[in-house]
């Protein structure tokens, strides 16, 4: 394939020495300088060993808080609902944040490039913690709603620019290793935040609160680790120019596009029927606004938040689409999955979810160790390639899953999921940051971040009949429209189980917007009587998804082995 090779790559403290070069791969596809614009600190900051130990602790106290902050919060929706009387309203209390968390990703990397990763971080870190502090004294849906969002503006940003930080003090080659370590963390906050927050809010009727107050130490020690074991280069200039080189209203425009885009899938297959005009409505005006976004960006500001010369690079093309799919993937793989063994092998809530902990754990230890493989022999794509191929062969393999099949086979293909999901993630990273310069290191990023989950979510399921729930926990893109068609998937097959019913439209949309609920208002001996007709609808729609999810994971191989050419990791202009 062809690639960039660049020997002896620099490695030494004072990145105004590191070559300036303009840098072409052999193909002749792609030229860039790595030069960047005045307006814009240079940030490379090659450090000793030591330094980066400590550097790497305060990024993982800042992942770690991150992801703490929302899977402590996912399993105790219901519970919150309940206690302030709006249960309808608990999809948005997880919703506001996504929305914000999501459009911010874009902003903090050209802040962080226009100012300092420090400060940036400072920032959302601060805009956390007062969130938090808010979200605790909530006394309505409403307020809290509101609170969420705010600490998304926080929240949605500050994993990115770990990420980013550890880019800065770390050459390209090594990146993998504590790319993937970070992956660890994460995997870990993913493990013990369900179980913290669903012991905490059933307490008492306002010890939900404790889930917000708990982050406020945490935030408070990401902070002081930030402070202390962060020393990142200082910048330089003009405040007042800086100030005019943020795109605000690109914010704004990404903010309203994705809010009302999300809106409509949200409604769509669950509150609405999909062809209603409150769902056609907010789908094309999202989709608008999301056009004159791009619009914007592409001619409307001298320094966007999505520059629209990296999608120059067949690279970052490739990565924008095969994580859309790992999006996607990802999120319907471990919302549904526990459902799945519910419903059709009949376990308990505590069984299902030990059925996913193989997924996780190998999903885990396959991000970590695929890091390693890329700085061990300088290449991502095999890493690529190979995890799609496996993840493909998995989710076929779920699929063929019914009553009969034995423990091995449920804990065998969950197995190859998981090798196979976290061997495309951080070789991705890496990838899409080799095919950009210098400069657009961190737009980048955080554009990957826009479309890709920055966490790997697994949420306790309250009920076995709750797969229509509204997407609380959705962080990308990708994982939105998964949750949406995989919803409306199995809604359509439950529409026609329940014919016989002979429901209102009203009553139907009810049972369709929550089955659990719609049941436990029926008497036992009915209740039962409308389990038995969903069962076979719900074993057909899981085989369904994990097809589709199989087809999708397919896909992504082909269009890795198409966009995705290997460039040699020893570049010094990244």
């Amino acid at each position: 394939m062809p690639g960039i090779s660049i020997e002896n790559e620099v490695k030494h403290d004072n990145p105004s020495t590191i070559s300036r070069d303009v840098v072409t791969e052999s193909s002749g596809e792609e030229s860039r300088s790595a030069a960047p614009p005045p307006i814009f600190n240079e940030q490379t900051n090659y450090v000793p060993l030591s330094t980066i130990i400590t550097i790497f602790l305060a990024c993982s106290t800042v992942d770690f808080v991150a992801v703490m902050d929302q899977t402590t919060l996912a399993g105790s929706l219901s519970i919150i609902g309940n206690t302030l009387n709006a249960s309808n309203k608990t999809s948005w209390i997880s919703g506001g944040y996504f929305v914000t968390s999501t459009c911010f990703q874009l902003l903090y990397g050209r802040l962080s490039d226009i100012w300092s990763r420090k400060y940036v971080l400072y920032i959302g870190l601060a805009i956390m913690f007062i969130g938090s502090l808010a979200s605790s004294l909530a006394q309505t849906a409403t307020q809290l709603i509101i609170f969420r969002a705010f600490t998304g503006m926080g929240g949605g940003g500050i994993t990115s620019i770990a990420q980013m930080i550890v880019s800065d003090v770390v050459p390209l080659r090594e990146r993998g290793k504590y790319q993937g370590i970070l992956g660890a963390v994460i995997a870990i906050a993913n493990g013990i935040g369900p179980v913290i927050g669903g012991a905490l809010s059933p307490i008492s009727h306002n010890s939900w609160r404790w889930i917000f107050r708990l982050m406020l130490p945490l935030t408070a020690i990401s902070i002081l680790a930030v402070m202390f074991f962060m020393p990142l280069r200082k910048v330089t200039g003009n405040w007042k120019v800086k100030l005019k080189a943020v795109d605000f209203f690109g914010v704004f425009l990404a903010l309203g596009g994705t809010a009302v885009l999300m809106l409509g899938l949200t409604w769509g297959g669950g509150e609405y029927v999909w062809k209603s005009a409150h769902v056609i409505a907010t789908l094309i005006v999202g989709a608008a606004v999301c056009v004159a976004f791009v619009l914007w960006e592409w001619k409307g500001h001298p320094y966007p938040l999505i520059p629209m010369h990296i999608f120059k690079s067949r690279i970052v093309n490739g990565a924008c689409l095969t994580m859309f799919i790992n999006g996607w993937n990802i999120i319907v793989m471990l919302y549904y999955i526990p459902t799945f063994y519910q419903l059709v092998f009949g376990y308990s809530t505590t069984k299902a979810g030990a059925m996913v902990l193989p997924i996780t754990l190998l999903q885990t230890l396959s991000s970590t160790f695929s890091g390693l493989i890329v700085h061990w022999i300088g290449r991502y794509r095999e890493s690529i390639l190979v995890g799609w191929m496996i993840w493909a062969i998995g989710l076929g393999l779920m699929s063929t899953l019914n009553e009969t099949s034995n423990l091995g086979k449920q804990i065998g293909y969950g197995l190859l999921t998981g090798i196979g999901s976290g061997n495309t993630l951080q070789p991705a990273l890496i990838a899409v940051q080799a095919g950009v310069a210098r400069r657009d290191m961190a737009v980048v990023t955080s554009f990957r971040k826009y479309i890709h989950p920055p966490t790997l979510h697994v949420y306790p399921i309250s009920h076995p009949l709750t797969p229509t729930t509204k997407y609380s926990f959705i962080r990308n893109l990708g994982g939105t429209l998964g949750l949406a068609v995989s919803g409306t998937i199995i809604n359509n097959l439950l529409s026609t189980s329940i014919t016989s019913l002979h429901l209102t439209t009203a009553q139907k949309q009810s049972f369709l917007a929550s089955p659990s609920n719609y049941l436990s208002k029926l008497p036992a001996d009915e209740a039962a009587h409308v389990r038995a007709l969903l069962i076979p609808a719900y074993k057909e729609g899981f085989r369904i998804v994990f097809t589709v999810n199989a087809a999708l994971a397919a896909l992504a191989f082909f269009l890795a082995v198409a966009l995705m050419p290997q460039l040699y990791t020893t570049r010094s202009s990244i």
